[in-house]
């Protein structure tokens, strides 16, 4: 594959070979949970390299402002709101990331969450989808996934990222140690820091004097972490919960290890990103139901992360919901240290992109995202089409600067680039903008029937 590369110290300007690829999904990890995206006390020094090594975006997105959506999405390449939020299940005779690349000649495996098939309906299991190994969090098939005994085991969830960063060694030594190996693609799709937090002693020695100071956060969160604080101990909610960062950081640092050891980091493009804002639910906390869930569960309460400035968390289209971290390291091929502030990209993009990096044609079937590669070369982009949300009552939608969100059949439109903290609502002030933007929607829900 010959691949037109805008000029830039450091990156090739030809690929000729498909490059192995890992995709690490975190799970409620929020905007600014990392050191490299703003936290001001947690330690990320692995993730912080990958971002020095490469791209890190700062207009990213996923699908949906919740896991199992998001995770549709990046797997199919389609709005959620076609079929999935009705069917809860990806199907196996609908394109997949997985699918496509695995009939290419890839070696696929799927390890952590998966949260796609609410029935078995469709499918049994990740092998269904183009998948030559996986091991899950939970199935409700018949995927490989651990055993109630295990779950039950104090600290498992904890240690789930080590166990499953070792699946992923493992199978990397596998397919390289093959006559002819093949290049992998591997969904590493892990736990941190999704609740309920509650990290090893030794996870938590490092932050045991930590003490939280307010005015070292936004705004938006410091509203958050007052609310937690009448509930119980900020300081030890805010150590458990950069505990559970670092620890991810720790085990992720060994595979990034690896595969500069064994020459792989060259012929491997990594992403880290995560599936949606950090918890917990936006609506469970403005009408504090959450505070009985706090009651019955006191580790519920090490859910701090933080979404910047943004606006509300998991479960909102506002942009704490939905933005995330999203990181881009390929030596070589990606320029280093780069900040990309002005391209859009969207879940829905994740499979055409890769596809195209991959030099794999795409089957016939619907695709909402597009083929982002020239950002990860280093080219901004400005997308010619708005991207769109949906679920239940609320839709959302992002062009440009501008973000409209109906709630309730109520829209409020916002410029995200001078409020991205949507507080000024310009649905008056720019209605021509308002109303072609709810007319872009319409069309949108209305292409959804159709389909």
């Amino acid at each position: 594959m010959i691949l037109s590369l805008i000029a830039l110290p450091g990156v090739a300007e030809e690929q000729s070979e498909r490059p192995n690829v890992i995709f690490i999904l975190a799970d409620d990890l929020g905007s600014g949970d990392l050191h490299s995206t703003g936290h001001p006390y947690a330690k990320t020094p692995n993730l912080d390299k990958l971002a020095a090594s490469g791209i890190r975006f700062e207009r990213a997105y996923m699908p949906a402002a919740w896991c199992a959506p998001s995770r549709y999405g990046l797997m199919s390449g389609q709005y959620p709101a076609r079929d999935f939020n009705a069917s809860k299940d990806l199907k196996p005779n609908e394109p997949s990331i997985t699918k496509i690349l695995n009939d290419a000649g890839y070696a696929t495996a799927h390890y952590g969450k998966w949260h796609m098939n609410y029935s078995m309906d469709f499918a049994q299991s990740p092998g269904d989808f183009g998948i030559d190994e996986h091991f899950t969090t939970n199935h409700n098939g018949n995927g490989k996934t651990w055993t109630k005994k295990e779950k039950n085991a104090k600290h498992w969830r904890e240690r789930t990222t080590d166990a499953y960063v070792d699946m992923a060694i493992n199978f990397i030594n596998k397919t390289e140690s093959e006559k002819t190996p093949k290049p992998f693609y591997i969904n590493l799709w892990i736990y941190p820091t999704h609740s309920y937090i509650d990290p090893t002693p030794e996870q938590l020695a490092l932050y045991k004097d930590l003490k939280v100071d307010l005015n070292d956060f936004s705004v938006q969160q410091q509203e958050f972490l007052k609310f937690v604080s009448k509930h119980g101990d900020i300081d030890k909610a805010m150590q458990a919960y950069c505990a559970d960062v670092t620890a991810m950081d720790n085990a992720l640092g060994r595979l990034l290890d690896y595969l500069q050891e064994t020459g792989l980091d060259k012929d491997t493009l990594i992403v880290f990103s995560s599936d949606n804002g950090p918890g917990p639910l936006t609506n469970q906390v403005k009408s504090k139901s959450i505070v009985e869930r706090y009651k019955k569960k006191p580790t519920l309460l090490n859910s701090v992360g933080s979404a910047k400035n943004y606006r509300d968390r998991k479960s909102s289209f506002h942009e704490g919901g939905i933005r995330v971290p999203f990181i881009a390291s390929w030596p070589g091929h990606i320029p280093e240290g780069k900040v990309d502030e002005t391209t859009i990209i969207q879940g829905v993009d994740w499979l055409p992109t890769i596809a195209a990096i991959s030099n794999v044609e795409l089957p016939k079937g619907t695709f909402d995202g597009i083929d982002v590669k020239s950002a990860f070369y280093g080219k901004d982009i400005t997308r010619k089409e708005p991207v769109f949300w949906s679920e239940k009552s609320s839709s959302a939608i992002l062009k440009d600067n501008f973000k409209g969100i109906m709630i309730k059949k109520q829209f409020a439109l916002y410029d995200i680039i001078k409020d991205p903290s949507e507080q000024a609502n310009l649905d008056d002030s720019h209605s021509e903008i308002a109303k072609s933007m709810q007319d872009d929607l319409r069309q949108w829900h209305q292409s959804l029937r159709r389909n």
